[in-house]
């Protein structure tokens, strides 16, 4: 047997938010026996027990609820763990689980919503510049309307905002998204349309606002799909996130947002769609003809001109042959961090001194990159050359040409790409110097002060890379300040907390060594899942 504390966390539908029921409401903690081959049904059916006697209580009965059960971490607990295996991997001393529960959706007012939504779109087809005058009053209020056209048929969500000038003309009509999103005038989005009565006033405006909903886990395929339109850079680009669970996120895009997406954009791509080591190339892929090409091309433009963000994983050559038509950095340097680390070893060995390269080697590795002549002494750098110029100039042609269409009069103004390359690298000493603490600390604070730039002088480029995207929404040095405030939250609570959009840090005060703030800090960076559920 083990001895664990049960709690229970009802959820707060107004603030959108779990809090824990107090004892006075029947709720407080509770510490049971159970056995240490418990799992997840047989805790959820004792926290029923302690806290819905005979199936009711404060809250409502508990056929009204959806039910979970929720770590100390506020992390869903697995079906298949057992308590036992939990204490052995925690090494906790106590172990605190609380029961989660959610009222069910009102059948009613569900069908409601999609009655009200479905008159709306009938008077909007019936008569599409104008408005019945008894719904033109409450579809004005609303802070933004998601508006699809093209929407195939599978797809169960509203795959894209756009209204334009096509949009119009091609259906005559506007189509409301109704699947998985209601209540749209609860999501805190500013990126309005402000009026649609007079829709062709909004067709021809000089800056249409158009926001681009992309769902986390697919932002390399819907993002290049939105990109496929020629007449993105005439409009003003927001983007809304999709939580994995279909549901609206919560962040407010003022610039977090953009960049979090380009980051999980070009970490995609980076994946499935290059080859190469610590410079990657482009390859040709059977699913990707010329529109996409030339979409990836507005990608690099939109980041560059939104948020001043290149994918500096492809090898600088690359983009100088599409921006300028010629390379400028050196390509056998280039080269040299495309190839596998135990390659760059021999080539760099053979510059250097032909007599201590093992020659078989060599001969090996140049015959993995279909060389032709035999090394010698002399030969090395025009044979790396040649091998350079074919690799990153040569076999990425196709797609230096749809970049070309699109690059040189977006990022014309960039004069040495390889040192906006080294200026967006993340280092601990450009984070350090961008961090910015309170005038006024206390004791408590400059301990946590401390912890945070030992942390960061232990980390790594990919450590600090994530560090960064936590903060800012961007795994680049983009050169923006982090703000660091301090909280006093403790207990099942605390945790580090960003704002992305202001790039905005707040720590717990209540760490009790660096291993233990270290820890804590290593589990939210490495669990590669963030969700933006703050406005």
């Amino acid at each position: 047997m083990r001895k664990v504390e049960l709690g229970w966390m009802n959820y707060d539908a107004e603030n959108e938010v779990f809090r824990q029921v107090r004892t006075r409401r029947g709720g407080g903690t509770r510490k049971v026996d159970v056995s240490k081959e418990s799992k997840k049904p047989d805790l959820i059916q004792e926290a029923v027990k302690l806290f819905f006697a005979d199936g009711k209580s404060t809250e409502g009965d508990i056929t009204e609820f959806e039910v979970d059960l929720k770590d100390y971490k506020e992390m869903s607990v697995d079906e298949d763990i057992t308590v036992g295996k939990l204490y052995a991997d925690t090494k906790l001393p106590l172990l605190r689980f609380y029961l989660t529960t959610k009222k069910k959706m009102n059948l009613g007012s569900f069908m409601q919503q999609e009655i009200d939504v479905a008159l709306t779109t009938q008077e909007l087809n019936s008569s599409p510049t104008t408005m019945p005058a008894e719904r033109s009053e409450s579809i004005d209020n609303i802070d933004v309307i998601y508006i699809g056209s093209n929407i195939e048929p599978e797809m169960s969500f509203p795959y894209s905002s756009n209204l334009d000038d096509s949009a119009l003309d091609d259906s005559n009509t506007i189509t409301f998204a109704t699947e998985d999103i209601f209540n749209v005038e609860d999501q805190s989005l500013d990126d309005t349309l402000p009026d649609i009565s007079p829709l062709n006033d909004i067709a021809h405006n000089e800056k249409i606002k158009r926001i681009l909903v992309v769902h986390r886990g697919h932002v390399l395929p819907e993002l290049i799909a939105h990109f496929l339109d020629e007449s993105v850079f005439e409009c003003e680009i927001k983007i809304q996130l999709i939580a994995p669970d279909g549901k609206l996120e919560k962040g407010h895009d003022e610039g977090g947002v953009v960049r979090d997406c380009l980051s999980e954009f070009w970490n995609d791509f980076y994946e499935q769609c290059t080859m190469g080591s610590s410079f990657k190339v482009p390859f040709l892929r059977h699913d990707f003809g010329q529109i996409h090409w030339e979409s990836v091309g507005r990608i690099i433009a939109f980041g560059w001109q939104k948020e001043k963000y290149l994918p500096v994983k492809i090898a600088p050559v690359i983009l100088e042959q599409a921006t300028f038509g010629i390379a400028k950095s050196n390509v056998i340097e280039n080269f040299l961090k495309f190839v596998a680390e135990s390659e760059r070893a021999v080539f760099e060995a053979w510059r250097s001194d032909f007599n201590t390269v093992d020659n078989e080697e060599l001969l090996e590795v140049l015959d993995g990159h279909s060389c032709r002549k035999t090394p010698t002494k002399d030969n090395a750098e025009e044979i790396l050359q040649e091998l350079a110029h074919k690799k990153l100039i040569q076999e990425p042609a196709y797609v230096i040409e749809q970049w070309a269409t699109i690059l040189p009069t977006a990022v014309s103004h960039l004069d040495e790409i390889s040192s906006v390359y080294e200026n967006l690298q993340p280092t601990v000493r450009k984070v350090l110097k961008s961090l910015s603490f309170p005038e006024d600390m206390n004791a408590q604070q400059r301990e946590i002060q401390r912890y945070l730039t030992t942390y960061l002088r232990e980390s790594d480029t990919q450590g600090l890379s994530r560090f960064l995207r936590f903060c800012t929404g961007s795994d680049l040095f983009l050169g923006k300040t982090i703000i660091i405030n301090f909280t006093l939250i403790q207990g099942f609570q605390r945790r580090p907390v960003a704002h992305t959009c202001g790039c905005v840090l707040e720590l717990s005060v209540f760490y009790d060594s660096y291993p233990d703030f270290r820890s804590e800090i290593n589990k939210v960076l490495e669990c590669n899942v963030w969700v933006m559920d703050i406005v």
